[in-house]
């Protein structure tokens, strides 16, 4: 999960529209990691 989440953090830095359920994913990463997460990112 953490790899997962490692890689999602630097792929989104070169996107230029954010995909269509990553709200969603988010919401999930906020819940997982807690404290280690930035939902405003």
């Amino acid at each position: 999960m953490k790899l997962i989440w490692l890689q999602l953090r630097e792929i989104t830095q070169k996107w230029k529209m954010p995909g269509r359920e990553w709200a969603a994913a988010k919401a999930q990463f906020a819940i997982v990691f807690g404290d280690r997460f930035e939902v405003n990112r």
